[in-house]
């Protein structure tokens, strides 16, 4: 056994919520060690829906420019009765700016590349260290801190290491050690029922597919009616998400990663599943022909020669097995040091893309804490505890808002069009038609949209309007490109940021609400890893000469600059969550407000309740 190491975190499993929290411990240059007991990514896509807020904190992670490699942008969710071979009775249009993100709203990606781009920037900061071919097997405490260790490689050439750390991270799935075999017995804690009560079991399959073209399948009988092979392809594999409810078995499909990849992920129910009587390809291929049998075109222009089947040749089965769908979280998220964070603290049936998504809302609200307790010289266990028991408390929220959203989902798959679904559709519909009538918007976006303002005890003022979700827009100062806003809380020297909103005329206006900041962060005392005269950045509405102002950027100069905007886009819109008279905001790294004041007096406030929360 070779010498003790050491670390702050140690992280065990490197899949997406693992990997995330690495890379957000690294921007406060927390050191992690990550031990995986896979030697390489799976090969076999699994989740393949992201969502909202989920595309934020990867491109926060520095992923944005791999997007585009890893998948593609979801254009529509669509519910289709029986089969997404029949018209979908209702459509959700995903391109409109609906959440104010400007980033995608969502993708449907191939995990394994998301995974390995992951892994790349991993390898590529010196605050992570990831290791593969390592399998847990004990822990025990010393101190403050905690001991693991683990074995790497078989036969003649294991190896047992120990390392030393601060916290011990469970990113390691649902039936992951940390868990199941350090805490479940120990400490009592396991996955229980939570907001959405689902359990079934479906056949999930990924395909790869080929396009047929007039050389490989010269007697395909659509050449002769003037289609082209893109045009067989859309037609029979056609964009966006699926789910088709009965009659009919409860179908999820659609397109995943990058276009030109040409995969298909399709899941059905099959809740009398038996491992002794069924087999999961035959069934697949029952379900699948009728749906890629088609006796029309897009414009339901029948054809001449009767119904034509997507040559069967031309779909590959990479992965077809049956999987149990349900929806658990644990009863409590760490104990101590050790924490749980994505599968190993919650599962979710895949009628939302909340099952990775909330993983990456885990590791990205964690870190921060785990940084601020690691930077503040006298952080005690009630302080520590205090802030893991806030975190805790917002991710059980979050959960309970994924979980409605997905049940949503899953409802109209896999009970169709009922009266209720109808009722809501329609009545939005009428509502917002009528100018004088307040818009209802729609339930999906106002979960995504609410953040944590109704979490009694989050690290946040409710007092002072905390708990929101910040907007993103595009911001610029003078001299200078356009930036997404999340840039202007990205920093590595403190945890929070403050912002100090310039409304008015008045040459020294701003300067004047940047001297008063300064001296409410002296007068408080405020530590300096936490927030300091460094993090303070000045927002005005309207461009001006200042230039340590940023400003919106106009919608029609991101048209100059080839930038593309989502319809409905406003660069009032991050603004606008704060309220017309906020002066000052002091946000958190992840997105979401600590408080909002309209005065020195009130920041002053804020700042108390800060320092207090801090120990």
């Amino acid at each position: 056994m070779g010498k003790m190491e050491k670390t702050d975190v140690i992280i065990v499993g490197a899949g997406p919520a693992g990997l995330a929290l690495a890379l957000s411990l690294a921007k406060f240059n927390i050191h992690s060690v990550l031990l995986e007991k896979d030697l390489e990514t799976t090969e076999d896509p699994r989740g393949v829906y992201l969502t909202h807020d989920a595309i934020r904190i990867l491109w926060d992670l520095g992923l944005g420019d791999s997007l585009q490699q890893i998948g593609h942008e979801v254009p529509s969710v669509n519910f289709h009765t029986t089969s997404f071979a029949n018209s979908p009775f209702h459509i959700k249009h995903l391109s409109a700016d609906e959440c104010w993100q400007t980033i995608p709203n969502a993708i449907l990606f191939i995990q394994p590349k998301l995974e390995s781009a992951m892994r790349e920037k991993v390898m590529a900061t010196p605050h992570c260290d990831l290791r593969c071919g390592c399998t847990v097997t004990d822990r025990e405490q010393c101190g403050e801190n905690l001991i693991v260790q683990y074995e790497s490689g078989k036969g003649a050439s294991r190896k047992i290491g120990k390392i030393k750390g601060s916290f011990l991270i469970g990113a390691d799935g649902k039936k992951g050690v940390v868990r199941k075999h350090f805490l479940e017995a120990s400490s009592g804690i396991k996955q229980v029922d939570s907001a959405y009560r689902y359990d079934g079991t479906w056949v999930a399959a990924n395909l790869k597919l080929i396009v047929p073209t007039p050389e490989t399948h010269p007697a395909f009988p659509l050449w002769n009616l003037d289609f082209t092979p893109e045009a067989v392809y859309d037609l029979f594999w056609p964009k966006g998400w699926h789910f088709c409810s009965p009659p009919g078995k409860p179908t999820a499909a659609g397109r995943f990663g990058p276009y030109e990849a040409r995969m298909w992920r399709h899941e059905f129910a099959q809740n009398d599943w038996d491992d002794d009587s069924m087999d999961a390809e035959r069934l697949l291929w029952e379900h699948l022909k009728p749906m890629i049998t088609r006796s029309k075109d897009s414009s339901n222009r029948q054809f001449p020669g009767g119904e034509v089947t997507y040559p069967l040749d031309c779909i590959h089965i990479l992965r077809c097995r049956p999987y149990r769908f349900t929806h658990k979280v644990v009863n409590k998220w760490f104990d101590d040091r050790i924490i749980l964070i994505g599968d190993a603290a919650h599962v979710f049936p895949p009628f939302g893309g909340q099952g990775i998504a909330s993983g990456l809302r885990d590791a990205h609200q964690l870190a921060w804490r785990i940084a601020l307790f690691q930077r503040l010289p006298e952080g005690s266990r009630t302080f520590r505890n205090g802030l893991l028991e806030a975190w805790a408390r917002e991710r059980h929220e979050g959960v309970k808002y994924a979980a409605t959203f997905t049940s949503l989902n899953g409802r109209a798959c896999n009970q169709g069009d009922s009266l209720l679904f109808w009722f809501m559709r329609k009545l939005i519909w009428l509502v917002n038609r009528i100018h004088f009538l307040p818009i209802i918007p729609d339930p999906i976006v106002a979960i995504e949209t609410r953040g944590y303002k109704q979490v009694e005890d989050g690290f946040l003022s409710t007092k002072h309007g905390g708990g929101g979700r910040l907007a993103q827009i595009y911001v610029e100062q003078q001299n200078q490109p356009p930036m997404l806003s999340d840039e202007l809380i990205k920093r590595a020297d403190t945890v929070m940021s403050l912002l100090i909103i310039v409304r008015g005329s008045g040459a020294d206006l701003g300067a004047e609400l940047v001297a008063e900041a300064k001296e409410a962060l002296r007068a408080v005392k405020m530590e300096r890893s936490v927030l300091s005269e460094d993090s303070i950045r000045i927002l005005s509405p309207d461009s001006g000469t200042d230039a340590q102002v940023f400003y919106p950027t106009p919608s029609r100069r991101l048209a100059e600059l080839g930038i593309t905007i989502k319809k409905g886009y406003s660069a009032h819109n991050y603004l606008a969550r704060f309220g017309p008279t906020t002066r000052f905001v002091i946000v958190r790294p992840d997105f979401y407000i600590f408080s909002l004041a309209n005065d020195v007096e009130e920041l002053v406030e804020c700042l108390e309740m800060l320092r207090v929360r801090i120990g």
